[in-house]
Parts: structure tokens; C-alpha cells; sequence
């Protein structure tokens, strides 16, 4: 069950316009399937439902606890009934795994209504998505002719045939697939991720034109986005901010068009996208007519990223332009740090620390001023908590083992539970040997309770294993690392863990060191021959069986 904590406020939490106490709330009433609760939040901020917590909405917790009442008030809230988890499951698979029928019922329904954004498709690239993305019209021509559903059909990442298609710059690929009735505002579903990265959720083929994805690198692809609007797609402000087209922004806004209200269903906006693309003339038309710079983008900026763009552009003039209108020094992008953190220049990073904006200690980690950041440690060893993972998971991450030796010297020190970047801190025996020499504990569990040796047992968000997993596990294991451990998401031991994502050589280790291949005491799907089974772990069932399990 969940446990009362301090939500961080480093990582976000989404929508922002939600207080961290109300996230909180929503998320133990969905995950406790208190439904008075639950009504009464939602009452209090009606976009709670998509309040999220490190990754996890309040669906899910209601999804996999089996909650059918509260998956009901979610889904009439407005919740995404086919979203993906962070390890690239549907939620309707993860309650039809524990066996919740009810509530598989009910995703099942949402799910066949998914209106625009649509639905994932299966594990696997279809065939015409992997001819839009190589370019090659003639093999997209047959295949939508062979089918013509397919010419916006859904892979696996949720995107369309145009998507891929303008993704990879492919305008005649593109021109084909609108002739034959492709939708350009097919907004991009929120499916797995892949080699290509995190799906770019809620993009439309024109955003994809013109940035990568939902960290908002900028592609700027102008003439794949004018091919779009020619066929069709729509012409709105923060278009035309990118397209530089002054006269068509200065007639929306005389139009009345609400600022705040003016994003696109990415959450990119106006503003921002004026300063990425160099047009000051229309940075400042729409900061005089109203625009805040703090406004929220998309999943990953919560203050917006106007300020963040100009530094990293390393534009002087645009960077104290919006601190003038009150752009927040230390507003961030998530995985891409501050503007300070960003800036291109010495004198703009300076520029901004003078106006408020603060280096932590896992910032200057990264800019590899390390004596900076062993500074800060020593004078507040709370400092190497802070940012995404701390100092040490940042240390690790790099390979900087020296740098590991003087920040536990300064006194920083894995703190007692751990839900951000962890996985670094075990991805190097000889790190963690020094690690638990400092006191980490072998079993520091992140939020959902799941300890090193569950995160050893899983994969990556690319479907990966660690690569020193068993050398690792077998130090934690010499530490005292509990083997018999239940994490709270899916009620399993580690050895349940390797079985679920096909791991032999950590089943083969856990068993070796007494775990248990029985249920022993968790929920029938729990036991690690019903994950074997259910995911099809063939090698793993195969040592379960020979570990005494019936199977």
C-alpha cells in the first residue's frame, strides 16, 4: 500500500495547476479504491485524474488493485483507459494478469472508443509504418491499396503512417498517405517507447515536422510543416510563431484568441516556440499582448520553456527579456535540467544565478564542476539528495568512482528510500561495494517498495538487462539483501520479477540462494511460475520446475 511521504518536488506531477497534497490524495483513493475519497478530490480539481506521481496516474493504481467503481469515476473523469506503463504494458493487460475482470471489462469499452488519440498497436512494427519510415512510396502505395484501413493504422508507439512518414522526411511518402485519406490531426497515442525514445504523446504529424519529441529538441522541418498545412492541417498560433508569420500571429491575436488557452494538443505554445525559432518580433507581440512565460508545456516543462530555450540558444537579450516579464530562473524541463543548467554561454549561466537560479549539487556533477559540487555537500549534506537521483546516482552514472569516494567523505549518503534515477547506484559492484560500506542498505526500497534486487530482476524502458546484474545482486545478497521481498506493484518477490521479464541467469542465482519457487504467501498470479506462464518464460519455468514449482 502506499505510503505517506513527502511528494518531490523534483520531478513532476502533473497537470500543474494541482497542489502536491491533492495528487497525493487522488492517488491513495484510486490505489485504495475509496471512492467517497476519490469524488471528492476530483471534485475539489477536476484534472486529477491525470495527475501522476513518478510515471504512475491514478488509473493505474486503480487498474491493478482491481477498483472497478474507482476505474469508473476515472474513466468518466477523463482518464486515458488505453494508456501504457512505464515497462510497455497496457492497462488492461496489467488487470487481466491479476485476474480483475470487472475492471478489464471496463478498460475494454474505453478502449474501443479511443477517438483521436486512438490505440497502440501491437508489439512489432507494421509493415506499412516501416515503409513510411525508410521513404519508400511504391511499398506504402501496395499496402494501403492491399488495406486501406492502413493508412492510419497505429504501431506499437501509437503513432500513425504520417507520423513515421514526417519523422523521417519523407514528403512524398507524405503527400501519398493525405491523398489517400490520412488524418493530419491524428494526435499520437501514448504507446511504447522504442529505439526512436519516449513517444511523442499528443503530437500531431505537423509537431513532429517541427520538433523531436516531448522534451522539445527542435527539428524545424518548415517545409515538411508547410506541406501539412497545405493539405489540411491547422493553422494556429503557435504555428505560425514557428513559421515566423507576424501578420497571421497579429490577426489571431486581434481575433481574440485566449493566450492561455493558446497550445497545441502537445501543450508546445506560442511563446516558447517564437523564442526556438529565432522571430523576437513575435516574442515580444506576445509578451505585450499577455503571454506568460511560466505557462505549462506539455508533460515535461512545468514552468514552461521559453526561459530554458533562450539560454540554451545562449541569446542574451531574449534570456532578460523574459526574466523582465517574470520568467522563473529555475523553472526546468524534465531529463533536460534548468536554464541555468542549459545555458550556452558563462555569462548567461551567471546572468541567471544572479537573478535567482540555483546550481544543486547534481547539476554541477554533470557540468563536471565535481569540487563545486563536493563543496556544496560538505556545507549541507542534504544537498546530494537533490535533483534526479542525487549527486550519487549522478556520480555513478558517469563512472566518476573518485568523485563517489569524496562525496561520501563530504557526508552525502543514500537516503533511506530512493524512487529517482536509482538504478545507477547498482550498475557497478565496486561503486556499490563502497556504497554499502557507507550505510546504504541492501533492501532501500523506492515508492512502490520494490528493492535493488527487484530493479536487478527487471529491464529497462528499451526492453534491456542490466549489464552487471548478477555480480551486483550477488553483493547485495552477501549484504543481507532480502530475497524474499514483496514489491507493491505487482506483489512479487525478486525471483517473481525475473520470471516476469525473462531473466535465467537471476532466477538461476535467487533460487541458488534460497529463494522460494513457491507462491509463499502472495496472490496466485504473484507466484513466480504463474509470471513464467503468463509472460512466457520458457528458461525460467524450466528451472522453477526443476526448483520443485508445479507448473
Amino acid at each position: 500500500m502506499l505510503k505517506p511521504l513527502e511528494l518531490d518536488s523534483d520531478h513532476p506531477y502533473g497537470p500543474w495547476s494541482c497542489r502536491a497534497s491533492d495528487v497525493w490524495d487522488v492517488l491513495r483513493a484510486a490505489e485504495q479504491g475509496d471512492v467517497s475519497a476519490l469524488r471528492e478530490v476530483l471534485s475539489r480539481d477536476g484534472n486529477l485524474y491525470r495527475a501522476e506521481y513518478w510515471y504512475t496516474q491514478p488509473l493505474e493504481l486503480a487498474a491493478r488493485e482491481g477498483h472497478a467503481a474507482a476505474v469508473q469515476i476515472l474513466l468518466e473523469a477523463g482518464a486515458d483507459a488505453g494508456a501504457i506503463r512505464v515497462e510497455g504494458l497496457e492497462l488492461v493487460t496489467v488487470a487481466r494478469e491479476r485476474g480483475h475482470e470487472e475492471v478489464v471489462r471496463l478498460l475494454e469499452v474505453a478502449t474501443a472508443g479511443a477517438g483521436a488519440r486512438g490505440k497502440p498497436g501491437p508489439v512489432g512494427d507494421p509493415a506499412v509504418h516501416v515503409a513510411a519510415g525508410a521513404g519508400d512510396t511504391a511499398r506504402v502505395r501496395a499496402l494501403i491499396e492491399a488495406d486501406p484501413a492502413a493508412v492510419n493504422a497505429r504501431d506499437a508507439a501509437g503513432g500513425t503512417p504520417l507520423h513515421r512518414a514526417v519523422a523521417a522526411a519523407a514528403p512524398d511518402v507524405v503527400v501519398l498517405l493525405l491523398e489517400r485519406g490520412a488524418d493530419p490531426h491524428a494526435v499520437h497515442a501514448a504507446g511504447r517507447g522504442s529505439e526512436r525514445g519516449y513517444p511523442p504523446v499528443d503530437f500531431q504529424p505537423i509537431d513532429l515536422a517541427l520538433w523531436t519529441g516531448p522534451f522539445w529538441n527542435v527539428r524545424g522541418d518548415l517545409e515538411m510543416a508547410r506541406l501539412l498545412l497545405g493539405h489540411g492541417a491547422e493553422y494556429d498560433l503557435t504555428i505560425a510563431a514557428a513559421l515566423g508569420d507576424r501578420p497571421r500571429v497579429a490577426e489571431l491575436i486581434g481575433e481574440g484568441v485566449v493566450l492561455a488557452a493558446a497550445s497545441r494538443p502537445s501543450g508546445k505554445r506560442p511563446l516558447s516556440t517564437a523564442v526556438q525559432f529565432g522571430h523576437e518580433d513575435i516574442v515580444r507581440e506576445l509578451l505585450a499582448a499577455g503571454a506568460d512565460p511560466n505557462w505549462p508545456e506539455g508533460s515535461t516543462a512545468p514552468r514552461g520553456v521559453s526561459l530554458h530555450a533562450a539560454a540554451r540558444a545562449g541569446n542574451r537579450g531574449l534570456v532578460e527579456l523574459l526574466l523582465g516579464h517574470g520568467a522563473d530562473p529555475n523553472g526546468w524541463i524534465d531529463s533536460s535540467g534548468s536554464a541555468a543548467y542549459a545555458a550556452a554561454t558563462p555569462a548567461i549561466r551567471t546572468l541567471l544565478l544572479e537573478r535567482g537560479s540555483v546550481l544543486d549539487a547534481y547539476d554541477l556533477i554533470w557540468l563536471d564542476e565535481d569540487a563545486a559540487a563536493v563543496r556544496l555537500v560538505e556545507a549541507d549534506p542534504a544537498a546530494a539528495d537533490r535533483g534526479c537521483g542525487g549527486a550519487l546516482a549522478a556520480a555513478c552514472k558517469l563512472g566518476k568512482k573518485d568523485l563517489v569516494v569524496r562525496l561520501l567523505a563530504a557526508g552525502a549518503r543514500v537516503p533511506p528510500i530512493v524512487t529517482a534515477c536509482r538504478s545507477y547506484l547498482w550498475s557497478d559492484p565496486e561503486t556499490l561495494r563502497l556504497l554499502l560500506e557507507s550505510g546504504m542498505s541492501p533492501d532501500v526500497p523506492d515508492w512502490h517498495a520494490a528493492t535493488p534486487l527487484h530493479d536487478l530482476c527487471a529491464r529497462d524502458g528499451r526492453g534491456r538487462a542490466r549489464p552487471r546484474r548478477v555480480e551486483c545482486a550477488e553483493l547485495l545478497l552477501d549484504w543481507g539483501a532480502d530475497v524474499s521481498a514483496r514489491d507493491d506493484a505487482y506483489r512479487s518477490t525478486p525471483l517473481a520479477w525475473a520470471a516476469r521479464t525473462d531473466l535465467p541467469d537471476m532466477a538461476e542465482l535467487l533460487l541458488s540462494r534460497g529463494a522460494s519457487a513457491e507462491p509463499n504467501g502472495g496472490p496466485p498470479w504473484s507466484a513466480p511460475a504463474a509470471w513464467a506462464h503468463a509472460r512466457g518464460s520458457e528458461r525460467v519455468a524450466d528451472l522453477l520446475r526443476r526448483a520443485g514449482a508445479r507448473i
